[in-house]
């Protein structure tokens, strides 16, 4: 028999902050996905702010549901969709479109170089020539 402190409802996730381990806040939860055959949760939706786009996270990303935030046990690395990618000068080398991930690591990146939504203009940047991933992008700098 379950303990009813265990239980809890929809209310008391919806609108709560999703947090990852680093700490930081990755937006509000605004949606429930729940199997219908096995009626259980299998992930949640988080919106992310204006301008980005909601993100997906898989029941077996979250960590627990706290009081006050749902607390992930790692980081989603669609949450880089939207970020600047910078050069190791600073200039901008474009935004993030698609992320690759193999056996749960970081692959590559697509990024958009082109600030005209019609362009096609890609580049995929693999994990080995990113120095750090913050609230922008940062490339190692180029080695001749």
């Amino acid at each position: 028999m379950q303990n009813e402190d265990s239980k809890i409802t929809s209310d008391d996730i919806l609108g709560k902050e999703a947090i990852d381990p680093e700490g930081q806040i990755l937006g509000v939860v605004v949606k429930l996905h729940i199997d219908r055959m096995e009626k259980r949760i299998t992930g949640v939706t988080i919106d992310q702010g204006f301008m980005k786009p909601d993100l997906f996270i898989g029941i077996d990303y979250v960590r627990t549901f706290g009081v006050d935030a749902i607390i992930l046990n790692t980081i989603p690395f669609e949450k880089y969709k939207g970020l600047k990618v910078l050069n190791s000068d600073g200039s901008e080398e474009g935004t993030v479109e698609e992320v690759t991930v193999k056996n749960g690591k970081l692959e590559s990146l697509m990024v958009k170089t082109s600030l005209n939504p019609l362009s096609k203009e890609r580049k995929k940047i693999p994990i080995s020539k990113i120095q750090e991933i913050g609230d922008k992008i940062l490339l190692k700098r180029k080695t001749s």
